[in-house]
């Protein structure tokens, strides 16, 4: 399975989808409530991407809740979500903005434009954020009082996958689609300087990157999109960014994704061949076995709540139609399921 921004561009042959209130219940008094967004990603040109939340006290996903709040459709390819305080950036990819809506209500706030195609959102400081790019060959420097666009950074190959550790941003160079260089280097950059300062090079096509406990850095590689190399997981010290210890997987046929953590720092989660495999930071070897296997859905992204270590898998389907979402508990033993829109991708908590 390979990540979707590659399979976005053959399935150009989507006819735009309009949005299905199917949900006749679009006042919340309250607010959303504890629970997690399902930031629907929708069809490549499309402009069907959406957002769903679901209720923890309820049990209740209520679907479209972008458009019903706001009436206002989402846009074109729905990428991540960050939250920041009360705040949460939703990324359009393919409409080149970030939504900023309240976290605990849903509702519009404002949006930041004029980028290319942004991925993901980094706050660095109350002063600035970084936004990273699947086209442009540089990360995106923006003042979040103001959101006006203060310069770029150049790293010379596209972004992904950001986290900050101390004064460092390491970016994760995933794409290699609009350059000649090799996708195989975590970008480091200087946050107070905002300069790219150093590089690491790992396995081909950097996908998803964590932190753990002790502030190590963990980055999952796929191999490259035609299999070139085998994948593996590498963690990383940030301080000296030497690479503290490698596990390759068993072949370059597999491609293992979106690397997530538990609150606690100490359990890895990833995804392979559509199921869920977990281990600890300490693990010198990868899990043998599935925690949750696929059985016969094909589970495209996942979440693991930082309060509760529930997980939350998502099924893309066919990729057209409606997917949907599946609720785990720390064990492994499936709570619930629940309908969401096209394409289900980055889960976020609220």
């Amino acid at each position: 399975m390979k990540k979707l921004f590659y399979l976005l561009f053959a399935m150009l042959f989507i006819q735009s989808c309009s949005i299905d209130d199917d949900d006749p219940e679009p006042i919340f008094p309250k607010g959303l409530g504890k629970g997690f967004y399902v930031v629907n990603q929708g069809g490549f040109t499309a402009g069907n991407a959406s957002l769903s939340f679901f209720n923890y006290d309820t049990a209740k996903m209520t679907n479209n809740v972008f458009y019903k709040l706001n009436n206002a459709p989402l846009g074109d390819v729905a990428q991540s979500m960050t939250f920041v305080g009360d705040y949460a950036y939703i990324v359009i990819n393919n409409s080149g903005l970030i939504y900023i809506i309240d976290a605990q209500s849903g509702y519009f706030l404002n949006k930041i434009v004029g980028l290319t195609s942004p991925r993901y959102y980094l706050p660095i400081d109350n002063q600035k954020a970084y936004i990273s790019d699947f086209i442009d060959k540089g990360i995106t420097v923006v003042n979040p009082n103001n959101l006006q666009i203060q310069g770029v950074i150049q790293t010379g190959k596209s972004t992904e996958n950001m986290v900050l550790i101390g004064t460092k941003v390491f970016a994760a160079n995933w794409s290699q689609y609009n350059q000649t260089g090799l996708n195989n280097t975590v970008q480091v950059i200087d946050a107070a300087m905002d300069k790219l300062v150093d590089s690491i090079q790992v396995v081909k096509e950097p996908n998803s990157m964590v932190v753990d406990k002790n502030n190590k850095l963990w980055v999952l590689c796929s191999g490259g999109y035609m299999n070139e190399e085998i994948p593996a997981i590498h963690c990383i010290n940030p301080d000296n960014l030497e690479i503290i210890k490698t596990i390759y997987f068993a072949g370059n046929e597999l491609s293992p994704e979106h690397l997530t953590i538990n609150g606690t720092g100490d359990t890895l989660y990833y995804l392979d061949n559509y199921s869920v495999y977990r281990m600890t930071i300490n693990d010198t070897q990868l899990p043998a076995e599935a925690f949750i296997p696929a059985g016969n859905r094909f589970y495209f992204t996942m979440g693991v709540d930082p309060n509760n270590s529930q997980i939350v898998v998502t099924d893309a389907g066919n990729y057209v139609q409606n997917g949907h979402i599946y609720r785990f508990t720390p064990a492994g033993v499936m709570i619930d399921s629940a309908q969401v829109g096209i394409i289900p991708g980055f889960i976020g908590y609220n």
